[in-house]
């Protein structure tokens, strides 16, 4: 889902319950802890939640655009886990009514409290049996979190659309609000007044005008999180394309979209149905392909990714391309915890950037990193992992939870290699323990450790646990003492102290005559020193295709100059001074003296030819002395001595 439109301006293109925060979550010594511990779905489940498994539901719904109310009946068929159950618990608001319960055809005593409805048995449940519970219910629905259920206008035209993630879906309607149980089959009905249609998940069995009412019948034989069970009803039109596929069958893409959209909603197929034979040829055949991928509009500014109908602002390229990819990642792979919602968001964000990596000929490709980047690095701090589930803000953070989270897939992908990278995601789709289930942040990183045979455990603890990024500061100059090898030295920083440092690869071009080559160095440690040329460089980038999250400063230590002259550059240092010998009639110079972090610690002028330059307020260690005279110029480096105790 969207938390917002950020449908990024480049250009005029086309076309955006729980635990408490952890404690520990800044103290490495408790990382391990973290990497094993089974995370809770979120919120505290109750024990009789575990004691069933949902395996179909029927919805019977009666609403009115125009009013914000909804009537009607679920029948749950659940299966028991265990032995001895004495009771089964569905989610239900307070504010709304429940009007009677039956079990297996018979009513039933319930209590309707705290948001919850419990059906106590008549007799204790037998581990493997299944009972059918139905309630029926009515109220008008309160709206909490995204909007649960809203009742507004489109042009003057009445709609109704619900939207439940995360935790809205017992707002509207009796439910198993969970993240450990997807209903294995359901069955919508949805009545309203008959100049409306209604919009819901799988395939349209029928539509119906029956007198002064309209009942659409959905289908949908895939299981589904709770959370992802939408209905939106108002004046629709409704219009299909359909995707051809190499085996001869087709997907149909079902549009519902407003009277006064549809124009523009045609003028988007191409792009549409090229979004989505991209994503089939990317990673798997569109999951729910023998029922349909569809598009409701609804009143909410951006998006929602509800099995196989994305209820939607508009249909704009990036926004569809987002929400077309959670059918992949969020919906037929579904996040096991709030904690680990990159695994929806983060994905789907960063296969909204494929799209343009891959399509409308890669021109705004460039332009999205550079925006995911400058909204990153905006803020030092923030990590990827939500340590606070009950903050429904910070879990569809854009800047973390979406941004971050889909450049922490881009940098993997540039530590392991693009072959790699895309099979490990392909493995992960097709992990049967985890296809149309959830996954874990465990379950992910361990197809990816797999496929590249080697450890993520200090990439994760520092890109998806720990905060902020690093801020890099590159130093290249000219070594005469060793041939004349051009070098790079690379300090860092972190924009944030839960990471003290980044091991990462990093790319950095050198330009050289008007070419360029690139070079992918292994920063281990803090001012780590590489050859990059055996002769003089031009210029050098840091990172100029945006691969890593980050910021840097490039200081050039060398002062330009055209050949070696003979300059003494002398460290005297019980004089704590350094001495500077010019050529006979060399006029004026200057002198630039650079410490290991490539910052310029003095740079004055020299005047005759035997000079010297006071150091005693400079630290001991190795520095860069440039001196220029005219055209002739001589670098070196030096070992300064400590300063004499004050």
């Amino acid at each position: 889902m969207k938390k917002l439109i950020f449908l990024f301006l480049i250009l005029a293109f086309h076309f955006g319950r729980a635990q408490a925060p952890d404690p520990n979550f800044n103290d490495k010594a408790a990382f391990n802890d973290r990497l094993v511990y089974q995370k809770s779905a979120g919120y505290a489940e109750s024990a009789d939640y575990s004691s069933t498994d949902v395996i179909y539901q029927r919805l019977n719904f009666t609403v009115d655009p125009a009013v914000n109310y909804i009537s009607g009946s679920v029948f749950s068929s659940v299966k028991f886990l265990k032995d001895d159950v004495a009771q089964v618990l569905f989610d239900l608001n307070d504010v709304m009514i429940v009007d009677s319960v039956q079990y297996n055809q018979k009513k039933i005593v319930f209590e309707h409290s705290a948001n919850k409805v419990s059906v106590v048995l008549l007799s204790l449940a037998v581990k493997n049996s299944i009972g059918s519970v139905g309630i029926f219910y009515h109220g008008a629905p309160r709206q909490n979190g995204m909007g649960s259920f809203v009742s507004s206008t489109h042009n003057n035209n009445p709609i109704i659309w619900t939207l439940s993630e995360p935790y809205g879906a017992k707002d509207w309607w009796p439910c198993k609000e969970s993240l450990s149980d997807k209903i294995d089959s359901v069955d919508v009905y949805i009545t309203c007044p008959q100049q409306y249609k209604a919009a819901s998940n799988g395939k349209l069995v029928e539509d119906k005008v029956s007198g002064q009412n309209r009942t659409a019948h959905w289908s949908h034989r895939y299981p589904i999180a709770t959370y992802l069970v939408g209905i939106a009803v108002t004046n629709y039109e409704t219009y299909s394309d359909f995707l051809d596929l190499a085996n001869g069958e087709k997907i149909e893409v079902l549009n519902y979209v407003y009277p006064e959209y549809l124009t523009t909603a045609k003028s988007k197929s191409a792009d549409i149905l090229n979004i989505l034979s991209f994503y089939n040829r990317k990673f798997m055949t569109y999951p729910f392909a023998s029922e349909k991928y569809g598009h409701a509009q609804f009143g909410w500014g951006g998006g929602m990714e509800h099995q196989t109908m994305s209820f939607m602002t508009n249909l704009d390229f990036e926004l569809v391309a987002h929400e077309m990819a959670h059918q992949w990642f969020g919906d037929y792979i579904t996040l096991a915890s709030w904690y680990d919602i990159w695994l929806n968001e983060g994905f789907a964000t960063y296969l909204t950037g494929l799209t343009y990596e891959n399509l409308l000929n890669g021109q705004y490709w460039q332009n999205w990193k550079n925006i995911q980047v400058s909204r990153i690095t905006s803020s030092p701090d923030g990590s990827v992992y939500v340590a606070d589930t009950t903050d429904v803000n910070r879990i569809f953070n854009g800047r973390l939870s979406y941004s971050k989270g889909a450049y922490l897939l881009h940098m993997l992908r540039w530590e392991i290699g693009d072959s790699l990278f895309f099979k490990g995601l392909k493995n992960y789709l097709k992990d049967p323990e985890i296809a149309n289930g959830f996954a874990s942040q465990e379950k992910f990183v361990a197809h990816m450790e797999a496929v590249a045979d080697t450890s993520f455990t200090e990439f994760f603890k520092d890109w998806y646990y720990g905060e902020g990024y690093p801020i890099y500061r590159l130093t290249y100059y000219t070594d005469y003492g060793d041939s004349g090898k051009q070098k790079l030295r690379i300090s860092q920083s972190s924009s944030n102290s839960s990471v003290g440092f980044f091991e990462m690869h990093i790319p950095v071009r050198i330009w050289k005559d008007g070419t360029y080559s690139d070079l992918r160095l292994y920063n281990t440690s803090q001012n780590q020193e590489f050859v990059i040329s055996d002769t003089k460089v031009d210029r050098i980038e840091f990172d100029p295709d945006k691969w890593l999250i980050a910021k840097s400063d490039l200081v050039d230590a060398v002062l330009h100059v055209s050949e070696i002259a003979d300059i003494q550059i002398i460290p005297e240092n019980e004089s704590k001074s350094i001495r500077i010998l010019l050529p006979e009639n060399s006029g004026k110079g200057k002198i630039r003296i650079v410490d290991l972090s490539g910052r310029i610690v003095k740079n004055c002028e020299l005047f005759g030819t035997d000079t010297k330059i006071a150091t005693s307020d400079l630290r001991s260690g190795f520095y860069l002395v440039e001196v220029k005279s005219g055209k002739l110029g001589k670098t070196e480096k030096v070992l300064l001595s400590p300063r004499q105790a004050e």
